[in-house]
């Protein structure tokens, strides 16, 4: 289970790269439409370029950089979902590792759930700040996965 949940979030923060590179694709392309709507004006007022062959360059910039503008709303829609699933990940996989750590440090001590032993008061605290720090995280775990849920379910 745990090697599957490494597995699993090693796989999104690869998907995550790809989509920030793709943003960086897209920020690069925005800019250069930007940059290509500013200077068309003065090539016609040059007499570089003819007006009519200037205002189809630029309808056609126009409609690349709309297009582009709102490809990059989608992956931004795409990425914070993926950040907010890969956080979700995260959590799960820490509750885990305090989860192996109780039950080592419960071996360790012999303590097990019907057990009465009397371990030292520093190690009963530990026990304390894990079973605590899981439950807190299996919370926000699952607050993490259910409002991801819930905002899919409610568009």
């Amino acid at each position: 289970m745990y090697s599957q949940l490494r597995t699993t979030i090693a796989t999104f923060r690869l998907s995550l790269a790809e989509i920030e590179d793709k943003e960086r694709q897209l920020d690069s392309m925005i800019a250069q439409f930007k940059t290509q709507l500013r200077r068309l004006p003065r090539q016609v007022i040059y007499g570089r370029t003819g007006l009519d062959a200037s205002l189809a360059a630029m309808g056609e910039i126009e409609e690349r950089l709309a297009d582009s503008v709102a490809t990059r709303q989608r992956v931004l829609t795409i990425k914070k979902s993926a950040v907010e699933e890969l956080r979700a990940l995260e959590l799960v996989g820490k509750v885990g590792e305090a989860r192996r750590s109780l039950q080592i440090l419960k071996q360790e001590l012999g303590v097990s759930a019907g057990d009465s032993g009397t371990p030292e008061k520093i190690q009963l605290a530990e026990i304390r700040r894990l079973e605590q720090y899981i439950a807190e995280h299996s919370k926000q775990a699952e607050l993490a996965i259910t409002s991801s849920y819930q905002e899919e379910e409610g568009r």
